[in-house]
This record gives structure tokens, C-alpha cells and sequence, in this order.
């Protein structure tokens, strides 16, 4: 009898710690997010996405779950398509700079995903000094919640004549009792931007069979 009421009790247990690792995971806000004001959820490419060509992107450093001071060595990798390089006219300005890219694989460290190995740049970002800021860090996992102190660079993009580019943001996050860490932001926090879809323009034989009809339709509305 008493095993099987440890067992039950044990059981219980076990389940309250499964409900708090789920609760505490849904709402945990990572060291390091991507964001851009306005901007739409892609669930394929787990990005925030945007078709504007001039936008804020936020790197957003929060103090949990790693209790920490700051986070250095800061850096914004910025990636293009790899047959796009050396488009005419093509350019992305960062803060009014233009942004060259001259590094061409993977990131170091980064792991693998989507668009690379392709040409990036590495951009170096002032250490982001989640400790004493006191910005709201929100938490920007679709489905997640909750908010931390932290401390957000924003950063201004205008770019064009590329069909897309990538965010990736990395850093070394030290906690309050020295020690380091590395961290990147979550696939699921990355950020992209994509060239709108431009409007369909009627082909010259599409205006032709259409202009004797738009013609009779004037010439009936002149003789109502």
C-alpha cells in the first residue's frame, strides 16, 4: 500500500514539473530576439517578415534566463542570395551606411539554416547592457508571452533591388557572476525582408483586345 502511494505521489510530482517546464518554456524569453515593428510571422522560415523597404529592425538582449550583466560581441549578420551578388543597383544601408558583403559560407558558429552558404556581412553592434537599461523586453515567440528588463538597439534599414535578405544576431552573454555564454537568436525569432510582389501590368496584346471595348463603352455613355 505505501509503494503505491509513493509511486502515486511520485507520479504527481513528475506531472507538476512537466506542467511547469511546458508553462515556464512557452512564456521564457531567450537572451537574444529579432524584431521588426509591423511585421508578419512566416511559420516556414520561423522569421519575422516584412515587404517594406525602409524599416526598424530591434535587437532585443533580455536579462533571464541567464541572469545577466551584458552581452558582447555583439553581431548582426545581414545575408543576400547568392546569384543576387553584385546586383546593379542592389544596396542595404544600415544606419545610413552602406552595407558591403564580403564574407561568403556560414557564420561562425551560426549553425546551418536556410540561406546559406550564401555572401553576408558581419555588422559589430555596441554591447547591449541588459543589467542597467531597464527597457521591456517583450517576448516575440508566436504563441509565447510574458515580458523581462533588457536593453534593445534600434537599428534603421533601407535597402532594394534584392528579392530578399536574412537577420541573424549572435553575442556572448555575461551573467552577473562573470561566466559566458554563447547565444544566437531562435530560429523562431529571426527576421527577413522580401521584395513586395509587384502589380501585374497588362501585356501590349491584352490592351488591344481590351481598348475596342472601353472605346464603346465611352461612346454609349456619351450618347445616355
Amino acid at each position: 500500500m505505501r509503494k503505491i502511494f509513493f509511486k502515486g505521489v511520485n507520479q504527481l510530482i513528475l506531472s507538476l514539473w512537466g506542467i511547469i517546464f511546458i508553462v515556464s518554456s512557452a512564456y521564457a524569453i531567450p537572451s537574444l530576439q529579432l524584431y521588426i515593428p509591423g511585421s508578419t510571422y512566416d511559420p516556414i522560415t520561423e522569421s519575422w517578415t516584412t515587404t517594406a523597404s525602409d524599416f526598424e529592425l530591434q535587437v532585443l538582449g533580455a536579462s533571464s534566463p541567464l541572469n545577466a550583466d551584458y552581452i558582447k560581441n555583439l553581431t548582426l549578420y545581414i545575408a543576400i542570395k547568392e546569384d543576387e551578388k553584385g546586383l546593379p543597383g542592389a544596396y542595404v544601408n544600415l544606419n545610413g551606411s552602406p552595407i558591403n558583403f564580403n564574407y561568403y559560407g556560414n557564420p561562425f558558429l551560426m549553425p546551418p539554416h536556410g540561406i546559406y552558404p550564401t555572401y553576408y556581412c558581419a555588422y559589430w553592434l555596441p554591447n547591449l547592457m541588459v543589467s542597467t537599461a531597464g527597457e521591456v523586453v517583450h517576448n516575440y515567440k508566436p504563441g509565447g508571452g510574458g515580458t523581462d528588463l533588457g536593453d534593445i538597439h534600434y537599428l534603421s534599414i533601407k535597402w532594394g533591388g534584392y528579392s530578399h535578405i536574412h537577420f541573424d544576431v549572435a553575442g556572448i552573454v555575461v551573467d552577473k557572476f562573470g561566466k559566458k555564454h554563447y547565444r544566437k537568436a531562435p530560429f523562431s525569432r529571426d527576421a527577413e525582408a522580401n521584395s513586395p510582389t509587384p502589380s501585374a501590368v497588362p501585356e501590349p496584346s491584352t490592351i488591344l483586345l481590351l481598348l475596342p471595348g472601353l472605346l464603346g463603352l465611352a461612346n454609349f455613355r456619351r450618347s445616355i
